[in-house]
């Protein structure tokens, strides 16, 4: 089917709305629900069919058929036409009850596996009707849809189906036999227009069993045989892993040891065997032993290989002979790992295997001077001549000059611009450079290169110098000279503390210039640093520099202004990019339409590119340390360009598994930290900070984006998916970016542990085999749609984001992270108080507690789910509201909206009560008022002393409860919002808000503020908006702490006191302290 059929397939609207109407039903179908069953056979021949195809025809006149009778409301002409239109179509339905003959896009194995999800859709709406006449054969409907599930799972496992092997295809074809059959007994029973025979029914179902026993056999025999020839298969492969996923699976195996199902009880033992083996290699397998030792990932990569596989293999729907078969495999296969594993471990201790550092310091490769190009400086002639003046700056002690930024911003161009002018070079006595790249990162090539570079020796001698030798030289020739030595590229620190040591400090003036995408690479080497970090080129710049790379010294033809100036803003303002893309529009003809597709499809002229420019900037990538690997990946998953929340971005790392246990810290604080190392990284960019200075939210660059889907693809750690789809994705994530419906079958694998983005086809999309899932991020996807049926399965998932709280949340039993986009409040089940594990749970659009769960919360007093750490955004009504909170001691974030209440043990009106939550470090609450809340005295509701953060609205607080809040002994951060103090004046005290931060004003009424530096002695940054008629304090620029002040929409005293502080700032040169908005 092509792409623009997708685009205008038939639709079912029509019918699918007059089949919810029962007058209208009842005249069509032979039972209750038979309309469905025919929706879900007409959408996958939707995705068979093309445009012209007679039966699609037939479907395009049965909607129409369905709009015109919809209108009437007794029975018509129409009604008999749709009829008889309706009966034509349900006789065209028996060729689609087939697997399918052929198509382009999907292997042999792949038509079967769809086909028979497809049948199980069916089943599993045939079950959902609760049909009267199939209940004396319920349980062989049941039964029948299990074997088909384990089907779909045997087709699905990787190492059972080598296709090269006659005996597979003979397994596959057996296995489309059962397929048709089972395909023939549906049409006959549910989509005939005859009468339905229980007794042949009942028949066909027993003969179907039969024959599906007899495959089973056949399958049996045939797994022997390939455990024979083939028993180092496994299930898909990933080169990215981390050590906390082997740990989660480790837990996931611990948990299954302990667990009472049946079908494992007698391989509980091999289990075991596999949980100790796996531990032991893990024990041995960290981050630092993988740098010393970089061929010990083989291992690493192969042990969370066979974790993932021992996983699908227990949780997938299959009968106990499928586990005795394959778990033994599975152990062969870790036992080899391990013993292999166990020799090599072996020649490290002996000292036979030599490590990395050893390695790479034995090799002497005569690395050329890099190719800087012409050196053209667009955008940073400021900044360099900052740094000229910064280098012959007087004399002195040594200083540090860094160019850090994200690769591409032209570090190396605008250092050796610098280190070449005539000036420098004429200043300093000594000028010496070497390289320190990850693929040059070889000590004694560093030496070589400075040694080479500031002295007359021969080559070849230096060459045949020991290291000490190197050394020497290099120091004594330095010593006592002003030198300037340009260091390039340097991906860690501990090569500068090696280096160091070499260049004398002779209070002469002399300099080292460095240039590293580690932002403070040069502040950890020394305090001497002075560090210019790069900016993004403007898209006026960008323009600049590719007319003057496409066109030298003339102008670019005015035909091709326009889409010349798209390009340029297209490069997302990386010089590199800039350079790249000349250098592809040089080779082409000056037309338009040839250049509107370069503008249109930047990235995929960047990827095909031979030049090494992807590779380059993979180098970024390459050069991380094992545990970031898998969480800069997987920002492949979000669309291009989009800024991302990072407490939503945290919370996948950690259900990822991609986060390390850290003694006395969360794995959020952990995970923040492997952001914060990202960023530092320059791989990584800020786009949003909260009010206390913390990351809100990020991005990467586009290209940083494509190098993430590039390696993601290339290491088989993510799928993002843009166009056709396949049940047999082997990936461990997919990720779904088309809004179309592109797909034959249902958007997922049968390994698959992530699902993200937007799911195409509702009507066909249903989850009983997404067993497997960890992760489900379904916020993009309108999920009234959706059909929520086998959710319940989602035993291992641990975070999920949807727009409704599914019926099935209960059976989460692992959920850690739940986040609900819904539009309108909606009630908290008491299954909550079940799912222990929970850590986080967000409603966008509010949420309250249902009767039964605060039922259960009066009940059962000494309950507590000790994991909760954030809850909002929560509505608090009354008394029976705040005691599921007593549940929830380590709660550290609450936000919620509060009412005036009748406490009937209390006999008065009163706030609610919070102080009780220990751990609570950040509360925000909305004040909504009621008909009593004019009627009784104002007082804030109990603080806890623990408090960070506050954020008050819609309150009245007087001045004494203001006090109290000025005395909460940790407290960084206040928002006191609409209208929330009483009164006219504030007069603050020498005591108050000793820590406070941050300081925000939004729509306060107040006339008369009074304060001093000494009220908010740590104050950095106030923000005041829709405040009109008070003056800043003047006094508050003497803190000094203070940064920034923030105007936003305030009345003419807030203004004019604002330029009048802005006047007097400005005379000592502090103009940047206030911005207006």
């Amino acid at each position: 089917m092509t792409e623009s059929g997708r685009e205008m397939a038939p639709s079912t609207y029509n019918l699918r709305r007059l089949l919810k109407y029962r007058f209208k039903s009842e005249m069509l179908e032979m039972f209750d629900g038979q309309g469905q069953l025919v929706l879900i056979v007409a959408q996958f021949m939707i995705k068979l069919c093309s445009e012209d195809d007679p039966v699609i025809v037939l479907l395009k006149r049965l909607d129409h058929s369905a709009k015109l009778s919809w209108g009437y409301t007794h029975y018509n002409e129409e009604d008999r036409k749709l009829s008889i239109v309706f009966r034509s179509f349900m006789e065209e339905l028996q060729v689609f009850l087939k697997v399918p003959n052929s198509m382009s896009t999907l292997s042999p194995k792949e038509l079967v596996a769809a086909f028979i999800d497809f049948l199980l859709e069916i089943f599993e709406e045939i079950l959902n009707l609760q049909l009267y006449f199939i209940h004396h054969v319920e349980d062989s409907i049941q039964s029948l849809k299990m074997e088909l599930k384990f089907l779909l799972i045997f087709l699905g496992d990787t190492p059972s189906q080598p296709t090269e092997l006659e005996t597979t295809r003979k397994i596959l074809a057996d296995i489309e036999v059962v397929a048709n059959e089972t395909g023939s007994f549906l049409y006959s029973f549910f989509f005939s227009t005859n009468r339905i025979s229980m007794t042949g029914m009942k028949q066909t179902l027993s003969d179907l069993l039969g024959n599906v026993e007899l495959l089973k056999e056949n399958i049996k025999k045939h797994c022997i045989t390939v455990a024979m020839i083939l028993p180092s298969a496994v299930t898909p492969k990933t080169s990215v892993v981390s050590l906390s996923l082997v740990d989660s699976i480790l837990h996931y195996l611990n948990d299954v040891m302990n667990n009472k199902d049946d079908r494992i009880f007698d391989l509980k033992d091999q289990i075991r065997t596999i949980h100790q083996e796996l531990m032991f290699l893990q024990s041995f397998l960290t981050d630092k032993e993988v740098e010393k030792y970089p061929e010990l990932e083989e291992f690493f990569i192969r042990i969370g290989d066979i974790a993932y596989e021992v996983e699908y293999i227990i949780n997938s729907f299959v009968p106990v002979w499928y586990l005795t078969l394959r778990i033994p495999q599975v152990m062969e296969k870790i036992q080899l790992v391990s013993t292999q594993f166990r020799e090599k471990k072996k020649m490290y201790d002996a000292g036979l295997q030599k490590n990395a550092e050893f390695l790479r310091q034995q090799v002497s490769l005569q690395a050329p001077r890099p190719h800087i190009g012409d050196g053209k400086i667009i955008g940073l002639e400021d900044v360099q001549i900052e740094i000229k003046d910064k280098l012959c700056e007087g004399t002195g002690r040594l200083k540090i000059i860094s160019i850090s930024g994200m690769h591409g911003l032209g570090k190396t161009t605008l250092a050796k611009n610098i280190y070449d002018d005539f000036l420098i070079r004429s200043y300093f006595h000594i000028c010496g450079w070497c390289v320190v790249s990850p693929s040059y990162h070889k000590r004694r090539n560093m030496l070589i290169d400075i040694l080479s570079s500031i002295s007359n020796l021969n080559r070849t001698k230096i060459l045949n110098m020991e290291d000490v030798e190197l050394a020497e030289d290099i120091y004594k020739s330095l010593k006592g000279r002003r030198y300037i030595i340009f260091m390039d590229d340097i991906w860690d620190v501990k090569e500068w503390y090696y280096m160091e040591r070499l260049f004398p400090d002779d209070m002469c003036g002399s300099r080292i210039l460095l240039t590293s995408q580690i932002a403070d690479v040069g502040m950890t080497a020394s305090s001497r640093i002075f560090n210019y970090p790069l900016r993004f080129l403007t898209p006026d710049e960008c323009w600049e520099l590719l007319q003057f790379k496409v066109f030298d010294n003339e102008q670019c033809p005015p035909v091709l202004v326009d889409v010349a100036k798209k390009i340029a803003r297209n490069c997302g303002g990386l010089p590199s990019t800039v350079v790249f893309i000349a250098s592809v529009l040089k080779k082409l003809e000056k037309e338009k339409s040839l250049w509107m597709d370069v503008a249109k499809n930047i990235t995929s002229y960047i990827s095909k590119d031979t030049n090494d420019y992807m590779n380059m900037l993979e180098l970024s990538y390459n050069h991380l340390p094992m545990h970031l690997k898998p969480c800069f990946l997987y920002f492949g998953a979000f669309e291009k360009d989009k800024e991302i929340p990072v407490q939503k971005l945290i919370m996948l790392w950690a259900a990822e598994g991609f986060i390390q246990k850290a003694e006395n810290r969360s794995s959020e604080d952990v995970a923040e930290q492997y952001l914060l190392d990202l960023i530092n990284r320059s791989m990584v960019l800020v786009a949003k900070r909260t009010s206390d200075g913390r990351i809100k939210a990020c991005s990467v660059h586009g290209a940083m984006h494509d190098i993430c889907l590039r390696v993601a693809e290339k290491e088989n750690f993510m799928k993002v998916m843009k166009d056709q789809l396949s049940i047999y994705e082997e990936h461990h994530r997919l990720s779904i970016q088309s809004r179309s419906t592109p797909s034959f079958s249902r958007p997922f694998g049968l390994h698959v542990r992530s699902l993200l983005g937007h799911l195409p086809d509702p009507s066909a999309f249903i989850f009983s085999s997404l067993k497997l899932l960890k992760v489900l991020d379904l916020s993009n996807t309108d999920m009234s749609l959706y059909n929520l049926t086998g959710s319940e399965l989602f035993a291992i998932l641990k975070f999920l984001s949807v727009s409704s709280i599914p019926s099935s949340i209960g059976s989460f039993e692992n959920l850690e992270f739940l986040f609900v986009d819904n539009k309108e409040v909606v009630e908290i089940p008491a299954i909550f108080l079940n799912m222990v594990k929970l850590r986080h749970v967000h409603f966008s659009g509010g949420a309250q507690f249902s009767e039964s769960l605060r039922i259960q919360a009066t009940k059962d007093e000494n309950f507590q789910m000790n994991n909760l750490q954030k809850l909002s955004s929560i509505f608090i009504n009354d008394e029976n509201d705040e005691k599921p909170l007593r549940f929830l001691p380590c709660l550290r974030t609450l936000k919620c909206r509060i009412t005036v209440f009748w406490d009937s043990f209390e006999n008065r009106y009163r706030y609610p009560t919070l102080d009780f939550i220990d751990h609570l470090e950040s509360l925000s609450v909305s004040f909504r008022p009621s008909y009593v809340s004019d009627d009784i005295s104002r007082e804030v509701i109990n603080l806890h002393w623990s408090l960070k953060k506050l954020t008050l609205r819609n309150f009245d607080l007087s001045w004494k409860q203001m006090n109290i809040i000025g005395m909460l002994p940790k407290l960084q951060v206040l928002k006191l919002r609409d209208d929330t103090i009483e009164g006219k004046k504030w007069d603050t005290r020498e005591d108050e808000f000793q820590q406070l931060g941050y300081l925000e004003l939004d729509v306060l009424q107040i006339e008369h503020w009074n304060a001093s530096d000494d009220n908010f002695p740590r104050l950095e940054r106030l923000v005041l908006r829709s405040c009109q008629n008070f003056e800043i304090p003047f006094y508050l620029v003497y803190i000094p702490t203070l940064q920034k002040i923030e105007v936003c929409g305030c009345g003419e005293s807030v203004v004019g006191s604002a330029l009048q502080i802005l006047e007097e700032q400005g005379d000592r040169g502090n103009e940047d302290l206030i911005s207006f908005y």
